[in-house]
């Protein structure tokens, strides 16, 4: 298998529960002995005496190498999703190696559901060093990262689940909703292999104050044996870690990421001392507020007041006018989410002009819900200009006749097609499409309608 490059982003900030990398529930290393199932380490957190416990099996061993961007993936897709409060979204395999920027492989295939499988089996006993941002209190608590997971297929799927559901613990969506996350450069991790993409993410975590997650050092001085166990080294030996580390060193000096990485001491009583490059931008709190007023989740907010700084005032605006117009969305956070991406590229811009494309309920309000004219099936633009019933057949001819002039990659097209047919995706959806920029993206974010009610035609 190709090594993963990194969660597949034009953006260039991810966001990950500061827990999960400043507790090292997932190992920097690539590859582990065959027999390491579990560990238990314990070490100090913000002055807590702390202990974690990690029960994997004996089939997959314990959380490890590709886990690390395989739940980088998640937490990002849960994001994009509008952090739904159940914990629970969907994704297509596809999507999840488009994440992680690998090629598409029967064998990466392979390769990542063992990780979602691993990730699924694992069970982890955290003794007094969760942090429950929400409620401001260290809690012990127990669970696995994802606690359900579901493969969907049907009898068509000749190569595999097209659906996969995924329902992340219940104190991780607290967490993340709170916004109790740390910012991870995908930029950064794009220029680096594993496990140097691992311990980046790790050595970012410990520069957070567990307590307030957006204060962050310039220095770091941990002890060498702490941070072998942070990052999940199956070895209590100093010269094995140092050796691990050494490498990784380099790659972050490389990258400026880091200015400084010396190790002082002897023996275990070495000391690993940082200095780090410039600090990371913040994101204006007016575009986050403008954000969250529209009921995305914080971290959504934040992500997005960093990357579209541009674009969030009048994509907030659009979205607004939108929905005060009638319209309904299928997943409404999710929705304003992708306003303000794709602001500027014209793709809702038809939404305001066409009253045809509103939702079916809010059309049936608007004509009085009768068995007259108005309660005849409304009629929708085609691709030639021409009026279309909204009860036109679904058939797998007709979306590709929709998505005729759609610059789309073939997967994403069948992707398309499917969703159509199963009546997840409706006319309009495919005629989006063709204005698109980022139509790869928004068939992605479709995907998750498959474990809900079909979509209005």
């Amino acid at each position: 298998m190709s090594d993963a490059k990194v969660i597949k982003k034009t953006e260039g900030i991810l966001r990950e529960d500061l827990n999960v990398t400043q507790l090292g529930l997932i190992s920097i290393q690539r590859k582990i002995p065959p027999d390491y199932t579990n560990w238990k380490v314990g070490f100090n957190r913000s002055g807590i005496e702390s202990e974690v416990e990690c029960n994997g099996t004996q089939k997959y061993g314990v959380p490890h190498g590709i886990d690390n961007d395989t739940y980088l993936a998640l937490q990002e897709l849960y994001i994009e999703q509008g952090c739904p409060e159940s914990g629970v979204f969907s994704f297509s395999m596809y999507q999840l190696i488009q994440m992680c920027d690998l090629q598409d492989t029967g064998g990466n295939r392979k390769v990542l559901r063992q990780s979602l499988e691993r990730l699924s089996a694992t069970q982890y006993w955290i003794s007094g060093a969760w942090r429950s941002h929400e409620d401001d209190e260290w809690v012990t608590a127990g669970f696995r990262l994802i606690e359900k997971l579901v493969f969907t297929r049907k009898r068509s799927d000749i190569d595999g689940a097209k659906a996969i559901s995924v329902t992340l613990p219940r104190e991780l969506v607290r967490n993340i909703r709170n916004g109790y996350f740390k910012p991870v450069s995908a930029a950064l991790l794009r220029e680096l292999g594993q496990p140097s993409r691992a311990a980046y993410r790790v050595i970012d975590g410990l520069r957070h104050d567990p307590v307030q997650p957006d204060a962050k050092t310039r220095t770091l001085e941990i002890s060498l044996m702490d941070l072998g166990r942070r990052c999940g080294i199956a070895s209590d030996r100093p010269d094995k870690i140092r050796r691990t580390l050494e490498p990784i060193h380099e790659d972050l000096l490389r990258m400026h990421y880091l200015v400084e990485a010396t190790i002082r001491g002897r023996g275990k009583n070495q000391e690993v001392h940082y200095v780090f490059g410039e600090a990371s931008a913040e994101p204006d709190q007016e575009l986050v507020a403008l954000m969250t007023s529209m009921d995305v989740p914080l971290v959504a907010a934040r992500k997005a007041a960093l990357d579209y700084p541009e674009k969030v005032r009048d994509g907030v605006a659009q979205a607004k006018a939108l929905l005060q117009s009638g319209y309904r969305p299928h997943n409404e956070v999710g929705f304003v989410i992708d306003v303000v991406r794709s602001y500027g590229t014209g793709k809702y811009q038809k939404l305001e002009t066409e009253p045809g494309r509103l939702s079916g309920k809010a059309r049936a309000g608007k004509g009085g819900g009768g068995k007259g004219e108005a309660g005849k099936a409304s009629k929708q633009p085609t691709l030639f200009g021409e009026t279309e019933e909204t009860d036109a057949p679904r058939t797998a001819a007709a979306a590709r006749l929709l998505l005729r002039g759609a610059s789309l990659p073939e997967p994403t097209l069948a992707d398309a097609v499917e969703l159509f047919v199963e009546g997840h995706a409706s006319v309009a959806d495919l005629l989006s499409l063709k204005d698109d920029t980022e139509a790869v993206r928004t068939v992605t974010l479709w995907g998750a309608r498959r474990f809900t009610a079909p979509v209005e035609k």
